[in-house]
């Protein structure tokens, strides 16, 4: 549950002196929970042992884990590293404290984008990625970009035909020339939105070649416009936005398109392998024990 629907379900337990302090926080919220426990007991009028108190009463493991909820909330109302930076660099940390956090708000974002995805339209993703015949392009700008290009890559080794957008804006429409209403575009966009994969998607509905998002937001200017989408969360402990949630996605959907085309795949991977080793791609290494070269 979030912070209002705690307070919410325990409002008859809570004393006098808690009943101040969630008036309070809730009228602050949630920029009020990212102050210390200290700082949050001088405005109330209490100790800060009762604040910590206070978040144990609600079922928080601890007061750190409200505080990343909260900041969680804050940061998905900010759309700049701008914005975000004096959030995110309001206070001193030790190496350790940074370190966990990043950890855990990678791993908050994992769980949740996996508890918001709609199956339906994952499978319709999928569907639409392994329709026989079909070209793939993947497109992607500035951070964006390594998604697409991770994407892609695993992507090629799955499916024939499958395509990597160069996305400068002085080429983009020349790659854009060959695309039919057979084909389809998984474009990538987080915020801030690019205009070029914003423009790419909407030249494909134009010419009635399917679109696929993957994106922040519903509210995305790509979401509105696609098909089918996936939003993945990107809740940092730093200015700048997690991409591990869309990697993970990606890996989902690569592993669910490899797994409804096991056949073409292991022959795929097969021949790679044989290519690989004929341009000797990689270095050849038996494991930890192998004699040095």
């Amino acid at each position: 549950m979030k912070f209002m629907d705690r307070i919410a379900s325990r409002s008859g337990a809570l004393t006098q002196r808690e009943k101040t302090l969630a008036d309070y926080l809730i009228a602050n919220y949630p920029q009020g929970l990212l102050e210390s426990a200290t700082d949050i007991a001088r405005h109330v009028g209490i100790s800060p042992s009762t604040v910590v108190r206070f978040f144990a009463k609600l079922d928080y493991p601890s007061f750190p884990d409200a505080q990343r909820e909260a900041r969680i909330e804050v940061t998905a109302k900010m759309n700049s590293p701008v914005q975000r930076a004096g959030l995110a660099l309001r206070q001193e940390s030790s190496l350790q404290a940074v370190i966990d956090e990043s950890f855990l708000m990678d791993q908050a974002n994992i769980d949740a984008t996996r508890e918001g995805l709609d199956l339906a339209e994952i499978e319709a993703m999928v569907r639409t990625l392994a329709r026989s015949g079909a070209r793939v392009f993947v497109v992607g700008e500035k951070n964006s970009h390594a998604i697409a290009h991770y994407l892609h890559i695993h992507l090629n080794l799955c499916l024939p035909d499958v395509h990597l957008l160069d996305i400068r804006q002085s080429v983009i429409a020349d790659n854009l020339i060959w695309l039919t209403e057979k084909d389809v575009l998984v474009a990538i966009s987080i915020r801030r939105y690019s205009k070029q994969v914003l423009q790419a998607v909407q030249y494909v509905r134009q010419i009635g070649g399917k679109v696929l998002a993957i994106t922040d937001s519903p509210l995305a200017p790509i979401a509105g416009l696609s098909h089918h989408r996936a939003v993945v969360r990107t809740a940092s402990a730093s200015p700048f936005d997690s991409y591990t949630a869309a990697y993970c996605l990606c890996n989902a959907l690569i592993a669910a398109i490899a797994v409804r085309r096991k056949k073409e795949v292991k022959a795929t991977i097969k021949r790679s392998d044989e290519i690989w080793r004929r341009f000797q791609t990689f270095i050849e290494h038996d494991g930890p024990d192998s004699p040095a070269a």
